[in-house]
């Protein structure tokens, strides 16, 4: 009973030992964040000192005229057509990608057959696929999705290809020893191994998606977070310029920090037990 007793007290102070530490690693990830998110602000504001404000404005212009952008309620509008685009790119380059890069990690034959492919999407400029699409469907939506996914194919590709590849084959063999079902084998042995490489390719596949969007939409569309800041570059307005730019990095600040930070904790809780 007192060894029981003890145990149990050990086991304790391990836990609030344990629980200490992440508070406290928390707490110095979030001061390392706020030092970092300061000094690209005092870099800014340095730049903006040495520059005209018609090349480039201080950060309190920017943010002032992004919230009367904000109170006026426009923004929104250009923003939400703008997150429709990168959802809709996103979904067919990952759908894409998932199927060409499990293909060519699962068959020697898929995989010569589409290396050519690979090869060839990687090598051609975005530029090029755009105004071929833009010219080839049509000054549409169609065609600004489809070239906003095209060149982010064969990037996605790859890193599916080599993640799925890097799966352990030795622990499918020891759960197929202990007779494991095949649904026991994907979501216990496979998906734990593929999980990170998924999560990872998401979050590359929408940072290099929001950039192809804003080409498409900055090269043939009339609406959008890339129309707007084209328009104002015409205009030669760098404070609407940056005031639409960085409405966008808190949107994807949101998407990465609320929606797959979420993601990933509920994913990868099995590591903290």
């Amino acid at each position: 009973m007192a060894l029981v007793t003890g145990y149990d007290n050990a086991s304790g102070r391990l836990s609030s030992l344990a629980s200490a530490l992440v508070g406290s690693e928390n707490t110095r990830n979030i001061v390392i964040s706020t030092l970092s998110v300061l000094t690209l602000i005092g870099i800014w504001q340095f730049g903006a000192m040495t520059l005209p404000s018609s090349v480039l404005p201080a950060p309190y212009s920017v943010i002032s005229a992004l919230i009367a952008n904000v109170i006026q309620g426009d923004i929104f509008i250009d923003i939400a057509i703008t997150l429709s685009r990168i959802a809709a790119s996103f979904l067919i380059a990952m759908s894409v990608a998932l199927f060409l890069g499990f293909a060519m990690a699962l068959s020697r034959t898929a995989g010569v057959f589409f290396q050519v492919w690979i090869i060839c999407g990687i090598t051609i400029p975005a530029l090029v696929v755009i105004l071929t699409l833009y010219m080839v469907v049509g000054l549409n939506d169609t065609a600004a999705v489809l070239g906003a996914a095209a060149p982010v194919i064969p990037v996605l590709a790859i890193n599916i290809r080599e993640g799925v590849k890097g799966i352990d084959t030795r622990l499918i063999g020891m759960a197929r020893a202990f007779r494991a079902s095949t649904r026991q084998q994907i979501l216990s042995v496979m998906a734990p191994q593929v999980a990170p490489m998924l999560l990872a390719s998401t979050r590359f596949g929408i940072g290099l998606i929001w950039k192809m969007v804003l080409f498409v939409e900055l090269l043939g569309r009339g609406s959008g977070v890339g129309y707007k800041i084209e328009f104002y570059y015409q205009m030669f307005n760098m404070t609407e310029v940056l005031a639409y730019a960085l409405s966008f990095v808190f949107v994807m600040l949101f998407i990465e920090v609320a929606i797959l930070g979420t993601v990933e904790r509920r994913i990868f809780r099995w590591k903290k037990n």
